[in-house]
């Protein structure tokens, strides 16, 4: 695969450089996957459960366990918005042992 670089023109006198999220593959050209991060709260002694559960859904690519506001985080990617919706609605916000989850939405 290789990488493209966008130009975005800032201003008259400024111009950034960044990575394109768009890929060539074999002629095609394909966007990099949408990603998220879920911050979830559980009840303390639930965690470990929660994180088990999570560790074994299609997607999930990382887990950690934090201290704070919010028990666990979770990093999501799947090829497209909607699987991603799908992934963190009707997968991950139904396990029981959730009692709240942010979905931060990666751009």
């Amino acid at each position: 695969m290789q990488k493209t670089q966008r130009t975005f023109e800032l201003n008259n006198h400024v111009s950034l450089e960044l990575p394109s999220e768009i890929y060539k593959k074999k002629g095609q050209v394909l966007k990099a996957p949408e990603k998220a991060l879920l911050l979830i709260n559980a009840a303390p002694p639930d965690s470990l459960k929660v994180i088990a559960d999570l560790k074994n859904i299609e997607g999930i690519s990382k887990v950690y366990t934090l201290k704070g506001m919010y028990d666990i985080i979770a990093f999501v990617e799947a090829e497209s918005f909607e699987k991603l919706k799908e992934t963190v609605f009707h997968r991950i916000k139904r396990i029981s042992k959730i009692k709240s989850a942010l979905t931060l939405t990666l751009i």
